[in-house]
């Protein structure tokens, strides 16, 4: 692909449906396919982040420079993978969450869970630091037990208990990449590393269960965590333009974090499989008009499910595996 296109647009009535031209292209990937989404608050710089993955410092995701949310949807771009012969890396750049303008909170929820489904790799982008309330922003991951279902071939639907254990089957790699951080990577007067930082900052504390529900399940959803913290890439008076930046104006410390963050995700981010080693590629069959079916993107076992539905905000149920 020479540039990316949308995957995922939001309908006039508010339904997330698939846009034809790309789920065409996608169908035409014969090769194993590493699937790498980024999700996050809007105006955070993840469309910049996907744009370093795939090596471009023109083009690629489109940035926006205001207040308001730029990406809609769900964006893919395919591309070579830079490190693995006859694999293809898919990045997906979705829609910023908690938009202020966003009419329809649930609409969040669905970007989300669709981005967990799809990817094998799920980057969540953040602000500052890992503290309660970047943990409180994250609480759409409590809410996946609401959006998915699981079901196992010739059952029915599992109870809540039994989804969660089948979910870590099929749930993505957790990555947490924290921008513009400025403190000192120390606990107890040690240095520490990025991944402890994560780790210490998702251990339960006394106080009601109701606040460490975001770190409960992240637990139990996302056994494989990474973390990278990024410094700002740029003066402020300059973000506004980061991508017409040459590197050599870039913040030295941004640009090594970008490479190891780059370079873990090229080396580590794994080809996207199903329960029961079931590699996926891009071919799949879709259900009329609405939603894939098929291996991987769908046959009945796809993160799409075998309904061939993509969700509106009112559903109760979707995605059957």
């Amino acid at each position: 692909m020479e540039e990316p296109m949308c995957l995922i647009e939001n309908s006039p009535d508010g339904e997330l449906q698939p846009n034809q031209a790309a789920l065409a292209l996608l169908q035409s990937v014969r090769q194993p396919v590493v699937v790498v989404a980024i999700a996050g608050l809007y105006r955070t710089g993840k469309s910049y982040l996907l744009n370093r993955l795939a090596g471009k410092d023109r083009g690629g995701f489109s940035l926006g420079a205001t207040i308001q949310s730029h990406t809609k949807g769900i964006w893919m771009w395919c591309l070579p993978h830079p490190r693995r012969a006859g694999h293809t890396l898919v990045l997906l750049d979705t829609e910023g969450l908690g938009d202020v303008e966003k009419g329809d909170a649930k609409n969040d929820a669905w970007i989300f869970a669709l981005a967990v489904l799809l990817s094998g790799t799920l980057v969540y982008n953040s602000l500052g630091t890992i503290d309660q309330h970047a943990l409180e922003q994250l609480h759409y991951v409590t809410e996946l037990t609401e959006r998915i279902k699981a079901k196992a071939a010739g059952e029915g639907s599992r109870q809540e208990g039994e989804d969660s254990a089948e979910f870590v089957r099929f749930f993505p790699a957790f990555v947490w990449a924290v921008r513009d951080f400025t403190l000192q990577l120390e606990l107890d007067g040690r240095e520490i590393t990025e991944d402890e930082y994560l780790e210490n900052s998702l251990k339960r504390r006394e106080g009601p269960e109701k606040l460490d529900l975001p770190k409960k399940y992240l637990h139990q959803y996302f056994p494989s965590r990474k973390c990278f913290v990024f410094d700002r890439p740029a003066p402020r008076r300059d973000l506004a333009r980061l991508d017409e930046l040459p590197e050599a104006v870039l913040s030295p410390e941004f640009l090594e974090q970008a490479r190891r963050f780059c370079s873990h995700i090229h080396q580590q981010a794994g080809t996207k499989t199903l329960p029961g080693g079931h590699v996926v590629t891009g071919t799949c069959e879709w259900g009329p008009g609405r939603g894939p079916r098929g291996m991987g993107w769908g046959s009945g076992r796809g993160p799409w499910g075998g309904s061939g539905h993509v969700p509106r905000a009112g559903d109760r149920e979707w995605g059957t595996f």
